[in-house]
């Protein structure tokens, strides 16, 4: 297992944030502690908030395929980390980002405690809670369980 420390590597932390007006997403990106680059986007209400960490890592992969070489990522969801891992995962955003990162096989994916500190996870923590009200729209589908529900909402 691989632990955090602060070294010369392009380090990317994601963050999500869920409340009753919105979900957020966000990632910073740094080198040698030095920021060089965040994001924040701006989910609906009914993302879920796994469904917003796989949002958040799938714009820093098309942002490192883009040429900004990121070396590692950070993330506070062990969820995310397991799906991107699992070889049959059935979520097609699971999917996309897999397929990233077959292409860009030099960047682990690893997990990081939250709220312990880490500078790198702290600030993201903070950029997520503005991505709420002030990111990039990011558009999504509902998630199946929630379309299957308004389904049999409509029929039964």
């Amino acid at each position: 297992m691989e632990f955090y420390k602060v070294d010369n590597t392009i380090m990317f932390f994601s963050d999500v944030s869920k409340t009753e007006i919105g979900t957020g997403c966000s990632y910073y990106v740094f080198e040698n502690g030095i920021k060089l680059l965040e994001w924040k986007g701006k989910l609906e209400t009914f993302h879920t908030v796994f469904q917003a960490e796989l949002m958040g890592l799938n714009e820093a992969m098309i942002r490192e395929s883009q040429g900004y070489e990121i070396t590692k990522i950070w993330t506070a969801s062990l969820s995310t980390v397991m799906a991107v891992l699992d070889p049959h995962a059935p979520h097609q955003l699971v999917r996309d980002i897999q397929s990233l990162l077959t292409q860009n096989r030099n960047i682990p994916v690893r997990w990081i405690k939250a709220y312990v500190g880490y500078r790198g996870n702290e600030e993201t923590d903070t950029l997520v809670k503005k991505g709420i009200t002030e990111g990039v729209v990011v558009k999504s589908l509902k998630p199946r369980c929630e379309l299957k529900q308004h389904l049999q909402e409509l029929f039964f």
